[in-house]
């Protein structure tokens, strides 16, 4: 026998093998929930996008969900426990998504593989829902790769319409105040969409040392500009009209607050143009003049530097 024909029959032997990796399909399963869905008091559209799952790639289904003006809490949370039971059923092993949209508000449900019982998500819910009077919101309620018990976990994002640093301090001690009970939670505020101020925590409202911090860094800004503070990583965004001189004062004092260059995670970033971006040591500097005076004044410290 060839060496050719050896090689041909043995990729067919492997076909089926192959084959077998693949999981089945769920298809008429997911558009069987799309149509209970659809059917759910208070829900005026369902809609489904399900993935056949692949060799080595699970099943995805995603399904969007719009309520209707005049549903309830209830039927808002309904629909999230109802998906959830067939997400940690039938559809275990695949990807599941689900986006509740709720006027101006979205509750995302993702799950795979999930540990959390369906009271358990329910009960996420429950709390999601108090939540969207406050403002623009986004609950991320996850169940994947949730360790702790009851392994679901809410990422809460509020938008407010006000712009400045004080409307999100305001609003954060507002919910806090509301929604300080609710467990297993992070939160996120910011004003002004994309390029406003931001103040977050990952796994509970941000504390004092947070607040201090986010304090600090918005102290003696240019006209027009704000902070974005996550948990480990701090932006900075400056007006167009910034100079050289300004933003390298700023770069200099946020450095100092985040610990210098060797342990600051911290961009500086203008319209869309990333000025500097600043990894744990690591640096990237624009080649604009900005940038130039960034690495002039603030890259000595730098392990390596970097440009577009």
């Amino acid at each position: 026998m060839t060496r050719t024909a050896v090689l041909v029959g043995l990729a067919a032997l492997s076909l089926p093998l192959l084959a077998a990796c693949a999981g089945p399909s769920h298809q008429s399963d997911a558009e069987a929930l799309r149509d209970q869905l659809a059917a759910l008091p208070g829900v005026s559209k369902a809609t489904l996008d399900y993935t056949e799952p692949v060799t080595l790639d699970s099943g995805k289904l995603q399904l969007q969900v719009a309520m209707s003006k005049d549903a309830d809490a209830d039927q808002v949370t309904e629909v999230v426990a109802t998906t959830y039971a067939a997400f940690a059923d039938t559809h275990r092993a695949e990807e599941g998504d689900l986006d509740v949209r709720v006027g101006g508000d979205v509750l995302h449900l993702r799950s795979f593989e999930p540990e959390a019982d369906v009271t358990a998500v329910q009960e996420a819910a429950v709390q999601a829902v108090a939540v969207l009077p406050g403002g623009k919101v986004r609950a991320d309620i996850n169940t994947q790769d949730v360790s702790k018990e009851p392994h679901v976990f809410t990422t809460f994002s509020v938008a407010v319409e006000e712009p400045g640093r004080e409307s999100v301090l305001e609003k954060l001690a507002t919910l806090e105040t509301e929604h300080a009970d609710i467990p297993d939670a992070g939160w996120r505020v910011q004003s002004g969409g994309r390029s406003g101020w931001l103040v977050s925590a990952d796994e509970a409202f941000p504390g004092t040392e947070v607040l201090a911090l986010f304090d600090e860094l918005g102290d003696g800004l240019p006209d027009g500009a704000t902070v974005r503070l996550y948990d480990d990583f701090a932006e900075v965004r400056l007006p167009a009209d910034t100079s050289p001189e300004e933003a390298s004062a700023v770069v200099g004092r946020h450095l100092r607050s985040l610990g210098g260059v060797q342990d600051a995670w911290y961009d500086v970033q203008s319209g869309r143009t990333l000025l500097a971006s600043i990894s744990d040591g690591d640096c990237f500097f624009d080649t604009g003049a900005i940038g130039k005076r960034l690495e002039q004044d603030h890259g000595a410290g730098c392990a390596e530097v970097t440009h577009p």
